[in-house]
């Protein structure tokens, strides 16, 4: 039971994440200033982003190989 749903734990933090980045982006003008340091920001974020995620990925795809 738990091997079926432990994507679905991975993506509803996901999806939670995208939407606040989201809604930085698109209500708060976050990237309307056209700042370096703001464009710097939201790429370094995503670049973590991933990088957890490909982590979260290949952890669960190590715990299922054994």
């Amino acid at each position: 039971m738990f091997k079926k749903i432990r994507f679905l734990l991975l993506l509803i933090p996901l999806g939670i994440l995208i939407r606040f980045v989201d809604l930085k982006v698109t209500q708060d003008d976050f990237l309307s200033t056209n700042e370096l340091s703001d464009h710097y920001l939201f790429i370094g974020g995503l670049v973590v982003i991933v990088i957890g995620l490909l982590a979260a990925v290949l952890y669960f795809d190590k715990k299922s190989n054994t």
